[in-house]
Parts: C-alpha cells; sequence; structure tokens
C-alpha cells in the first residue's frame, strides 16, 4: 500500500495480548515509525508497577501525553500501548485521525501469557487490574477488533487490509456546521438555526429547565449576546425554566447598562446570575503536576484544581454554552470548553491556567486549536465536568470587515471533546484560523488600536492590544493604544493594585517576583497578565487615555512601564476614532501606521513569525 504521511495506528489490549509484537510487524510493513509505549512511561510509575502496585489515571495522564506528543510527530506511525479505558483513547485521538487496533483476549489467556515471559515490570498479579481498567472499544469508531490468539501475521494483514480499504479516518461532525471564508450569516438565517437547535437539540430531548452560559459583555461583537437573547426568548414562550449564568471568569459582574448592551431588551439584569468565582465553588478533580510538566517541558509543575461555580451543576436537563472561537493569548483559540472551566471557574483554576499559557510562550499558543491550557481545559471537561451536565455547545465565528462585524460561521455540537461538541469547536477554529489570523510579509514599523470604551475599561482588558498585535511589529517599532474608556489596571481592586504594584516590565522580572513567594505568587493569574502585557522590551507601548474624562493619568500609565499620551491631541495627529475601518493609513505628519479598528477580533503577524512559533 502507499504510505501515509499521517497514519496513526495504535496497537491496543491488555498485558499479554501481544500487542508489541504485531506493532511492530505492523510498523515494518508499512514502513512506520514504531513507538512502544513502555519505554515512556515514568520513571515512579515503573518502580510502582514492579513493586506489584497498579498504575493510576494521575500516573497514566503524563505518560499519555508523552505518546500523544510522539504520535503527533511527521510521519506514519504505530503505537504499542493499553489504551485501557475510552478517556485514554480520546487522548490520544486529538491528535487527529487515529485508528486502535484491539487485540482482544481472555483474563485467563493474559495472566498465562504474562506469566510465561521474563523480565518485564508488568507482572501476572497485575493483570486483573488491566482488566478491572479496560473498557471495550467495541462501539468506537475507527477500532479494529482482532483475536489475539490468532497468528500476528494474519493480524498485521487484517490490520493493513483495513487501512487500504478506508485511507481515510471519519470522526463526529457538529450536528450544525454552517460557515465559509465568505459566507455572511445574517440576523435571520441565525434566528432560524437558533429556532431549530430549539426545537431539536433543546426541546427535542425533553428539556425543561435550561441554564445558558453567554460570555459577558468584553464580547459584545461574539454575537453570543442576541443568541442567547432568542433562545431565551423561544424557551420561555415554550414554557421552559431559563437561567443565564454570564461566563466572567475573574472579570467584574455586568452592569445593567453591560447587560442592555449585550442582550438588548430581551434579558432584564435583575434575571442574570452572577457567577460566584470567589466562593460557591465546588471542586471537581484536579490536573496533577506531572501533566503539566510535560504540557510545559518542566516550567509549570504545580497542580491545577478544577473548580467550578456550583450553579452550573443545579440539576439542569441541559446546559447551553454560547461563545465566540476566535484567537486567544492563553489558550491559542478561545470558547469551547473554556467558557465553563475558566469562565464559570474558581480563582486558582483561573489564576494557574493562565500563568501556564504564559510561561509556555503565548506566541507559540495564540491562533491555534491546540496547545497547552487547551488540553487543561478540555481534560478538565472531559473528565470532571461531562459525566454531570450535559452541555449543547453554540460556537461563532466573526470578522471585522471595513465598518462592520460580520458572522462567517455557526457550529453546534454536543458533549466531550471527542464527540461532536470537540468537533464543533474544531471546525470553528479551522474557520477562525482564516478569517481571525491576519499575516503580512513585513511587520509594521507603527500600530494604532482603538478600544471600545463601552467594552474595554481596564488595562486588564485593553492588553488585547499587546496580545493580538505583538507578532506583527517590528522590533524598535510602536504600539499606539487608543483607550477613552480605559480608568483602572485590574478589573477588581486587588488585581489593580498589583498591576500598579510591579507593572508590565518583562518575564525576568515577572518570574523572579513570582519567585520571592510574595504576593503575586499568590495571584498567579495577575503574574500572567503582566507577562502578557509586556513587550518584553523589543517595541514601545504607548496609552492614549483622557484624564478629563475619567481616564487613566499620565502618571499612572507612565509608573507601570507605558508611555502616555493625551487621547484627544493623539485622535487629532492621528485622524482615526471609533468609526475608523482597520487598514493603512496616514497621520498628520504623512507618516504611515497600520489602524486596527477592534484588537479582540482577531490576530495579527507576520508569516515569518507565525511560522517560526
Amino acid at each position: 500500500m502507499t504510505k501515509s504521511t499521517n497514519l496513526r495506528i495504535v496497537v491496543m489490549g491488555v498485558a499479554g495480548s501481544g500487542k508489541s509484537t504485531v506493532a511492530a510487524r505492523l510498523a515494518e510493513a508499512l514502513g512506520a515509525r514504531l513507538v512502544e509505549a513502555d519505554d515512556h512511561h515514568l520513571t515512579a510509575s515503573i518502580t510502582k508497577m514492579t513493586a506489584g502496585t497498579p498504575l493510576c489515571d494521575d500516573d497514566r495522564w503524563p505518560w499519555l501525553v508523552r505518546l500523544q506528543r510522539e504520535l503527533a510527530a511527521p510521519g506514519p506511525v504505530v503505537l504499542s500501548c493499553s489504551a485501557l479505558r475510552r478517556s485514554y483513547r480520546d487522548l490520544l485521538r486529538r491528535v487527529g485521525a487515529v485508528r486502535f487496533a484491539f487485540l482482544d483476549l481472555d483474563a485467563e489467556s493474559a495472566r498465562s501469557r504474562v506469566a510465561g515471559r521474563a523480565g518485564h515490570f508488568m507482572g501476572e498479579a497485575m493483570v486483573e487490574s488491566q482488566f478491572a481498567a479496560l473498557e471495550r472499544p467495541d462501539d468506537e469508531d475507527g477500532v479494529l477488533v482482532l483475536d489475539a490468539t490468532a497468528d500476528p501475521a494474519s493480524a498485521v494483514a487484517r490490520i493493513v487490509g483495513w487501512v487500504s480499504a478506508s485511507p481515510v479516518v471519519s470522526g463526529p461532525l457538529p450536528v450544525v456546521a454552517d460557515g465559509g471564508r465568505d459566507r455572511v450569516i445574517t440576523t435571520d438565517e441565525l434566528r432560524s438555526h437558533i429556532v431549530a437547535v430549539a426545537r431539536d437539540r433543546i426541546l427535542g430531548v425533553g428539556a425543561r429547565r435550561v441554564l445558558l452560559v453567554p460570555p459577558d459583555h468584553t464580547r459584545l461583537h461574539s454575537r453570543a449576546g442576541p443568541i442567547t437573547a432568542m433562545l431565551y426568548e423561544h424557551l420561555r414562550n415554550e414554557g421552559c425554566e431559563v437561567g443565564v449564568l454570564p461566563a466572567l471568569g475573574t472579570h467584574a459582574a455586568m452592569t445593567g447598562d453591560d447587560a442592555r448592551l449585550l442582550f438588548g431588551a430581551m434579558i432584564p439584569h435583575e434575571a442574570l446570575i452572577d457567577h460566584q468565582w470567589r466562593s460557591g465553588l465546588v471542586r471537581v478533580g484536579e490536573v496533577g503536576g506531572e501533566e503539566l510538566s510535560e504540557l510545559s517541558a518542566g516550567r509549570f509543575t504545580v497542580p491545577i484544581p478544577i473548580e467550578i461555580d456550583s450553579q452550573l451543576l443545579d440539576d439542569w436537563d441541559l446546559v447551553v454554552s454560547v461563545g465566540q472561537v476566535v484567537p486567544h493569548e492563553v489558550i491559542g483559540m478561545a470558547n469551547f470548553t473554556k467558557n465553563l472551566v475558566i469562565g464559570l471557574g474558581g480563582g486558582e483554576t483561573v489564576h494557574r491556567s493562565h500563568y501556564l499559557g504564559a510561561i509556555s510562550d503565548m506566541e507559540r499558543i495564540m491562533g491555534r486549536a491546540d496547545g497547552p491550557v487547551r488540553h487543561v481545559v478540555d481534560a478538565a471537561f472531559d473528565r470532571f465536568v461531562a459525566s454531570r451536565v450535559r452541555v449543547l455547545w453554540v460556537l461563532t465565528v466573526m470578522e471585522d470587515v471595513d465598518t462592520d462585524v460580520v458572522q462567517r460561521g455557526l457550529f453546534v455540537g454536543e458533549g466531550r471533546s471527542s464527540e461532536t461538541g470537540g468537533a464543533a469547536y474544531r471546525s470553528a477554529a479551522a474557520l477562525a484560523a482564516q478569517c481571525n489570523v491576519t499575516l503580512v510579509d513585513e511587520p509594521f514599523q507603527r500600530v494604532a488600536c482603538w478600544l471600545d470604551p463601552e467594552e474595554f475599561r481596564s488595562t486588564w482588558l485593553g492588553n488585547k492590544a499587546v496580545y493580538r498585535t505583538r507578532m506583527a511589529i517590528a522590533d524598535g517599532g510602536e504600539l499606539i493604544v487608543l483607550a477613552p474608556g480605559v480608568s483602572v489596571f485590574g478589573e477588581d481592586a486587588g488585581i489593580d493594585a498589583l498591576i500598579r504594584a510591579h507593572g508590565y516590565r518583562g518575564t525576568p522580572d515577572v518570574l523572579g517576583a513570582v519567585a520571592l513567594g510574595g504576593e503575586l505568587s499568590a495571584n498567579l493569574g495577575a503574574a500572567a497578565h503582566l507577562i502578557h502585557g509586556s513587550s518584553e522590551g523589543r517595541f514601545r507601548i504607548v496609552y492614549c487615555t483622557d484624564p478629563k474624562r475619567g481616564g487613566l493619568t499620565s502618571d499612572e500609565v507612565e509608573s507601570v512601564g507605558f508611555e502616555w499620551r493625551s487621547l484627544p491631541d493623539e485622535l487629532v495627529r492621528l485622524g482615526v476614532d471609533g468609526s475608523t475601518p482597520s487598514g493603512p493609513r496616514t497621520d498628520a505628519e504623512s507618516i504611515p501606521f497600520h489602524h486596527i479598528a477592534n484588537p479582540a477580533l482577531g490576530l495579527w503577524a507576520t508569516a515569518a513569525r507565525f511560522a517560526d512559533s
């Protein structure tokens, strides 16, 4: 058969099933690289198994991360791995186009085979634990079940024939997938979609008590507000009990004006449920330090507790998570499981995950559908939340076009990252990469970003101007942040004080302050933000505010390491305002600059820098 460069086959089964033998012969037959999972166990795990103690999930997750990395490497690969649980296989499936050949063996035969081999850390006494952990993959797509007692040569022939007959690995598809690079979804079309989703995917499955989880007003252009309002109106008219719990993360609670701005008049402010990110939390699990070490190349080894708002688990028939997939500085592409795990997460969940992203190099994360923090939030949902609440994901893709923001995509799916929910996210992320990542041949010497005053009132949010443009700005260049609504640094007094105390002075200073174990080490989210908001000395950042209208003063701006200019003066000099579309312009002195009307809607980078990262 013709060698496929993305061929990925996992030969799986319990100890003694012969997977190593079959995998080695299969790799030779296919001309693929052979990976033996036993060679990638942590030393502590080998010691544990040698002593006759079975591994637990916490032992296996970092091992599976290593194997996932091996599967993701270029070229065809055959992996020999037990892959006993569905969740383990799903983690490996995240690489894409993974097949599983399951060598089916009974317990008695497995014990006999294991007893007859020498020099392996997996002893006969461990076989029982293998069968206790095994979740048979009979009903999973992309799985070939084989008799492990048959001759290995026949198993290899069966697998080769199977791969040849079906060269494309199918997976779940979104339940709604409407989108394209040039597609414009009108309000009427959107309403038609939403009514159909309510009919078929909410009312049609018997849900009468429904929780809607939109973002807050800082995702004003996501169309999540109108979608939530449409669902709220339709479901209430059908006699449903409907709750609305905005995914605030650690943002300030929405005011009445914020609610009207996002939802219109349909959802009254008093109907909103406040996210209690400091209290009212339920700890549902933890992503361990060894797994995080594998994800971060040893930079971060502190476990991340997964704490979520207890109101999410309040016996809802269905939770509908609504949001926009768009490049993001922490998770690569925003939304999907992030909306619940982070948007409704506790402080430590939010802060530690953000710090993980910051020290993993955000320029290698932004605009990518996968990465360390995406792994954490998907794993947290799949392992700890999905079994406790049924979730329908409604995801949008938006694009800023001239003087308007248009909807390019609507994707809907249910459940875990391996189910139609994950398929909806991946489809949306692929479209967002086309619509929301702008690649330029040469770096900009000067960039001006307008921050909508209704959306951006703090540098905590306004520094999207820094995150999203940094890969497009030349060394020694200038970023001008036009910030008419920015009057504070942090979204709450505590974070505001930390920003004022430490400033945006670069990664070495932040890491040093965290290492000292002081106030910043107790708020890793703030530490992450300070890293994200610094240019690392590579380009200048000039914040333009209007102190006469309540904006940050020049002394305040300069105290955190930015430069300052008067906003009214700068607007006159540049000749732009909130209605100016994005694109190249020249100022009053005929000096060129590139204007960006809303940095929250995209990512800008040179083609070379984006490829290198």
